[in-house]
């Protein structure tokens, strides 16, 4: 339901949307209509594809009713068909954000209105903590960005650093149920300070480390998360002390959507 939900944005983009499952194609066409889907769902009633294409459940018992299912996620493809990104998960349950797989994937600005938010100004830095969608819901992984506006002319420090100086390094925590996966930190690249003989990893403008979420929880109205950024933004000559800022989000708890009735 959330790719048709989304579908006018993925369509927007320019991303062709297609879902295959193992239901048989009488099946497909019951729930597509009563889900109101109108982006192709193709049907894999023996599993085929799904087998050929090594995404097959292994973790499902052939005696099991849902034996044949794939292992949950996505391929993205160029305008060519050549698969540029595998999406995949080990758990059924678990299925990415829509919202953020725009961003992260393709490349989509995301749209601040309605979304969890947090942000501090700070020497040498704006910090922001924006989750990619407008709520979390229960074993869908979103995804937090975590995203410094270094000043001109100043670096921040990627790992490893030599003794004394402080990496840009990003923790996220919350309740009981919150799955905080390891950050992912954009490329690095070489600064070299000759006055000290010395040569740093480095990032310089806008930096936006991607951290995903899933959301064990239920029963619960909203979701408190705190996000500490630590970074120590320096120029060629000198640097200010290093700083640690803590952002602090309350992210609605979306309910699942099911299927409706059958009238």
């Amino acid at each position: 339901m959330q790719l048709q939900q989304h579908l006018p944005e993925l369509e927007a983009a320019g991303i062709a949307l297609f879902a295959i499952m193992y239901d048989p194609q009488e099946a497909l066409a019951a729930f597509a209509e009563e889900q109101g889907i109108t982006y192709p769902l193709l049907s894999d009633p023996r599993s085929e594809a799904i087998e050929r294409f090594g995404i097959l459940n292994t973790l499902v018992r052939p005696d099991e009713a849902v034996h044949g299912i794939p292992y949950p996620g996505s391929y993205v493809t160029d305008e060519r068909g050549v698969v540029v990104e595998k999406i995949f998960h080990r758990r059924y349950q678990v299925r990415d954000d829509v919202e953020s797989v725009l961003h992260r994937s393709f490349g989509v600005a995301l749209d601040p209105a309605g979304l969890p938010m947090a942000a501090d100004e700070s020497p040498g830095a704006r910090v922001s903590a924006t989750l990619g969608s407008s709520e979390l819901v229960f074993h869908r992984r979103a995804t937090l960005f975590v995203r410094l506006e270094v000043d001109p002319g100043l670096h921040v420090y990627g790992a490893p650093v030599p003794e004394g100086y402080f990496a840009t390094e990003v923790t996220v925590a919350g309740p009981e149920g919150l799955i905080v996966e390891p950050a992912v930190y954009p490329p690095t690249h070489p600064l070299r300070i000759d006055a000290i003989g010395e040569t740093f990893r480095v990032f310089e403008g806008d930096v936006e480390i991607a951290v995903p979420l899933i959301a064990n929880i239920r029963d619960v109205e909203r979701v408190p998360i705190e996000v500490a950024v630590q970074y120590q933004a320096c120029d060629d000559r000198q640097c200010f002390l290093p700083q640690r800022r803590t952002l602090r989000l309350e992210v609605p708890l979306g309910s699942l959507v099911r299927a409706r009735p059958r009238a």
